[in-house]
């Protein structure tokens, strides 16, 4: 069984707030989810992620309970706990039993620190497929796995490897290359989880005349690459 240990005084478990002292998420049911980063009270680019999360669902027996639904859950965990910044994981998933239960709670977190920006950070590259690139679904094995792989291996993120050798995605980012050429590069979109950050920035790509080409990389060319970056939502930092 996957669990996972909640930060903070309060959880909002369907709408209700309960101690989290007295609660343990288990996410070894199929579970459904998204994180959001809250900065100063306000929740970023949270319209993307209720959009994500209710697409995800889409391909589940599980309904979406609504943005309005939500969003009240979460004002709830904010006025319970009285944090204005942190990561907060937003959970739906169906019980044995058949109900559909609906959890908002905060989570540890690291920020990367400003070095990180400037000197840059330690990628390798790591043999996984998921099986559904676009939903968002909690998958206990590989997560335990990946993590596994980071600490061992002293890294800041894993990056995905297909059967064909080739680039796809980080195991909680995506990945982007410059070619000599100065067209960006990166895995298209089915056969990764849309990032939020990702689709801004192809977005700025597009209003700047950057030319884009969505495609894997393979292992055997990245040396011809120019420079990678790696955009994720959650790490952003503030200076």
């Amino acid at each position: 069984m996957t669990t996972l240990k909640i930060q903070g005084k309060k959880l909002i478990l369907d709408g209700t707030a309960t101690d989290v002292s007295d609660f343990l998420p288990d996410l070894s049911k199929d579970t459904y989810y998204e994180v959001v980063r809250l900065v100063e009270g306000k929740f970023l680019f949270l319209q993307d992620h209720l959009n994500r999360l209710k697409h995800s669902l889409s391909v589940s027996e599980i309904g979406y309970p609504g943005d309005r639904t939500i969003r009240h859950y979460l004002k709830i965990l904010l006025k319970q706990n009285e944090v204005t910044s942190g990561n907060i994981r937003i959970c739906i998933q169906k019980n044995a039993d058949g109900k559909v239960r609906t959890s908002c709670y905060f989570i540890s977190y690291f920020y990367p620190e400003p070095s990180m920006y400037s000197e840059g950070v330690k990628l390798l590259t790591f043999p996984h497929v998921r099986p559904n690139p676009g939903i968002k679904k909690w998958d206990g094995h590989f997560r335990e796995s990946v993590m596994q792989f980071i600490r061992d291996q002293g890294i800041y993120e894993a990056v995905l490897l297909n059967r064909k050798k080739q680039v796809t995605e980080g195991s909680r980012s995506n990945i982007f290359f410059m070619d000599p050429r100065e067209r960006l590069i990166t895995a298209p979109e089915r056969d990764v989880l849309p990032g939020i950050t990702r689709k801004y920035v192809l977005e700025i790509c597009n209003e700047e005349g950057i030319e884009v080409t969505e495609r894997p990389v393979r292992l055997d060319e990245l040396q011809e690459m120019t420079c990678c970056f790696i955009s994720a939502h959650l790490p952003k930092y503030f200076p």
